[in-house]
This record gives structure tokens, C-alpha cells and sequence, in this order.
């Protein structure tokens, strides 16, 4: 595949995922474009249907609550679709790059699907339990990046009765995701280690943890020179909680989220 051709199908993918976070976040003002790539067209044309159900479904059901939980059902009912054409997608592709590009956003997809699911099983469908959501989306991760040999652990310490709004947890599900997913790819080259997740309530803001034990950034890492899409979505995401992001590199990879009330 020529370069061009993948830094465009790169594009696409990333420009199909910002319409889907859009959704999840009940705003069905973007479409994809629909050019070039047969697969990412029928993908794009899928998604753009999609938002057009959604926004017709909102304006006439967001009055009750049980047609509330509706949409929410919907919603997560279509991202598990467009995951599931990523993941038959993968299935035909022999680049690398490319497949891990394509597992990369079925795995942000998937974090968004798990909110709505959640929000549709929840008595309460304005929160979400945080420490509820961590585990099934770690799960969710490791069952998607796992190899077969691998020992890697999860560790959780979350305090208990910490709930979040939407607005919070897509933001939350997507930063975990990239944080967790990272860990998988580099920290570990024997597939054996801990992903420690901690999160706690302060009296001015709520302080997620999450670190490794992994072999840490290579020597000379320098963030704003050296990081992946991955590692800038992270920051974009701490800016829309109008949180802070601070990464420590000693004994494997941390990284502290500070998220004000």
C-alpha cells in the first residue's frame, strides 16, 4: 500500500472516530465524508445513517425516561455494529499499521459503546460507577490486546461511590483506554507485569492513577516530540474535563489525571 494511501486511510479512520465520539456525546451535527476507500466509504455512509437515526430519535423520545433508555440502547447497539466492521475489516488486512490502527479504534469505539451500555442496565441513567466501568473495560482491553503467553495483571483501588455523568465518562473510558492499551503494546516485551488503576475523591478534585511496572519510555522520551495519537489523545481529553495530566517515568509508566469537581 503506498504511503500516501495509508496516511489517508489513516485520516479517515480518525475522521469516522471523531464523528462517532460526536454521537456518544448525543451530538449529530458531523458527517463523515464519503471518498476514496470502499470499505471506509460503506463504514462512513453507516455512520452517517446512523447519526441521522439518533437525532431523529432524540428530538422525539429525550422526554421520558424509559424511551431515554432507549436511545442509550440504540446508541450502544450501533457502536458495537461499526466495531464489529472494523473487527471483519482486520480480518483481510495484512499490514500492520494499518491493523493496528483499525484495533486501535474498535477498541476507542468500544469504550464509548460500554457507557451507553451501562447507562441503559443503570436504575440512575445520569451516572455511572467508575470503579464498575474500569473493570469491564480493563477486561475488555486485555481480551482484545492479550497474547496468548501473557501474564499481565490488573490492580485496581478505586473508592468506592465515585459516580460520573456522561460528560465525564466518555472522556474517562477513552483516556483509560489509550493509557491501558499503551501498557500492552510497549511496557511489557515478556508479556508479564501489573497495570495498577487507582482513583480517589479529594476535596478539590478526583485523582485517577493508572501505572505499570513495564520497562518505561525509552531514553531521551520527550512528549511533545515523541508521542503517538494515542498519547495526544490523552492530553485532549484531560483538556476537555479542564483537567491535568502529569506522567512519571520511573519503575515503568504513570500517569496522574487530576480532574476538578
Amino acid at each position: 500500500m503506498p504511503k500516501n494511501l495509508k496516511d489517508n486511510n489513516s485520516e479517515r479512520v480518525q475522521e469516522i472516530l471523531d464523528v462517532i465520539m460526536s454521537y456518544a456525546r448525543f451530538d449529530f451535527s458531523k458527517k463523515t465524508s464519503v471518498i476514496g476507500n470502499e470499505t471506509l466509504d460503506a463504514i462512513g455512509a453507516g455512520v452517517n445513517m446512523l447519526g441521522e437515526e439518533l437525532e431523529t430519535s432524540t428530538i422525539s423520545l429525550k422526554e421520558k425516561e424509559q424511551l431515554l433508555k432507549e436511545i442509550h440502547h440504540r446508541v450502544k447497539n450501533n457502536l458495537q455494529i461499526v466495531s464489529s466492521l472494523l473487527n471483519l475489516q482486520s480480518e483481510n488486512i495484512l499490514d500492520k499499521r494499518y491493523l493496528d490502527l483499525i484495533i486501535e479504534s474498535r477498541n476507542r469505539i468500544n469504550s464509548m459503546a460500554l457507557v451507553h451500555e451501562m447507562l441503559y442496565s443503570s436504575k440512575d441513567l445520569s451516572k455511572i460507577e467508575i470503579s464498575h466501568y474500569v473493570e469491564r473495560l480493563s477486561k475488555g482491553i486485555e481480551h482484545s490486546l492479550s497474547k496468548n503467553d501473557s501474564s499481565v495483571k490488573f490492580s485496581f483501588n478505586i473508592e468506592p461511590g465515585l459516580f460520573f455523568d456522561i460528560d465525564h465518562m466518555i472522556p474517562l473510558g477513552l483516556i483509560l483506554n489509550e493509557i491501558i492499551s499503551n501498557s500492552y503494546k510497549y511496557a511489557f516485551p515478556s508479556n508479564e507485569g501489573t497495570i495498577t488503576i487507582e482513583m480517589i475523591d479529594t476535596e478539590q478534585f478526583y485523582r485517577m492513577t493508572v501505572k505499570d511496572n513495564g520497562v518505561g519510555f525509552k531514553a531521551n522520551f520527550d512528549v511533545k516530540r515523541d508521542s503517538n495519537l494515542g498519547m495526544q489523545l490523552i492530553y485532549m481529553l484531560a483538556e476537555q474535563l479542564d483537567g491535568k495530566v502529569e506522567i512519571n517515568n520511573e519503575l515503568g509508566v504513570s500517569y496522574q489525571i487530576l480532574i476538578p469537581h
